[in-house]
C-alpha cells in the first residue's frame, strides 16, 4: 500500500477533531502521513493558551506529523469570505 500525505484544514481550533478526527486517526493508524493546518488560534471561546494546548495534544492523538497555526484573527476570515474574490 501506498502512503499518502493528508494536510486536513480547519478554520479553528477543534474543527478538524470533531469533523474528521475518527477518520483521520484510521489513516494515521496504516501509517498514512497527517499534517494539520489550524487558520486561526480560536479565542471566541475559551482563552487563547488553552486552544493552542488542545491543538498540541490533538496532534498526538491524531499522530499527525506536525501541526501548523497560520494565526489568522476571526474578522480577518469574515473579509476573505465576504469579498468578491
Amino acid at each position: 500500500m501506498e502512503r499518502v500525505n493528508i494536510l486536513a484544514i480547519g478554520a479553528h481550533p477543534d474543527d478538524i477533531e470533531f469533523g474528521c478526527g475518527g477518520t483521520l486517526i484510521k489513516y494515521t493508524q496504516k501509517g498514512h502521513r497527517l499534517f494539520l493546518l489550524v487558520m486561526t488560534k480560536g479565542g471566541s471561546g475559551a482563552q487563547t493558551s488553552t486552544r493552542v494546548q488542545e491543538q498540541i495534544n490533538s496532534k498526538k492523538i491524531l499522530g499527525a506529523k506536525k501541526s501548523t497555526g497560520a494565526g489568522m484573527k476571526i474578522p480577518i476570515l469574515l473579509l476573505i469570505k465576504n469579498s468578491s474574490v
